[in-house]
């Protein structure tokens, strides 16, 4: 996974959200109630404890996880966002709106948006937890359990369950998800300009 400071990968997380939710919204949308948004907030503290990881000696951590538990607790408890600082999470996470969001300890590409209620977590004799490529859309109420793997450019439709790889360029749907379709281009859409599909 491409490695980048603290600073740059808040700036790219903050970026993919404006260009993808609030491109058509006034300057101060854009720049300043973006920061104000609790998916914003979450993805910060998430970034902010991912990196007080990386700091040696472990003395040192001490002092910097003080802040970092303090935004955990505001995260969880008061916008409904678990996002552990274990987790590897590429540039460009969004969460849009929030509440009932749970995300575990595995990985995740670049690009990948989440709504409301979306889940990814272990299942019974499945140690291992999901992992995202790059450009995944997961949305409201979705589910990705299990030891299973998501490919780039992947749409997980609204409410569905995912409990099985999924290859490339699919969007899924259903309980438990289905391919739908093997032609999915919804980043390649957005890039363009064009009116993507609400999922």
């Amino acid at each position: 996974m491409q490695k980048m400071g603290l600073i740059s990968l808040i700036k790219a997380d903050v970026k993919f959200k404006q260009q993808w939710f609030l491109s058509q919204k006034s300057w101060f949308t854009r720049n300043v109630r973006v920061f104000l948004e609790p998916g914003t907030i979450a993805v910060i503290v998430y970034r902010y404890g991912s990196w007080a990881r990386t700091i040696k000696p472990a003395l040192l951590r001490i002092p910097l996880y003080i802040p970092y538990a303090l935004g955990k607790v505001l995260v969880v408890l008061g916008f409904g966002i678990y996002i552990p600082s274990k987790a590897k999470i590429g540039p460009g996470f969004v969460i849009h709106n929030f509440s009932n969001i749970f995300i575990s300890e595995g990985e995740i590409g670049g690009n990948c948006i989440v709504f409301q209620g979306v889940t990814t977590g272990h299942l019974r004799e499945q140690p291992e937890p999901p992992k995202l490529g790059d450009n995944v859309f997961l949305g409201a109420g979705a589910k990705v359990l299990g030891s299973v793997k998501i490919g780039d450019n992947v749409v997980v439709g609204a409410n569905s369950v995912v409990i099985s790889d999924v290859p490339d360029n699919c969007t899924v749907m259903g309980n438990p998800a289905r391919i739908i379709s093997r032609e999915t281009n919804w980043m390649a859409e957005k890039r363009e300009g064009k009116k993507v599909v609400n999922y």
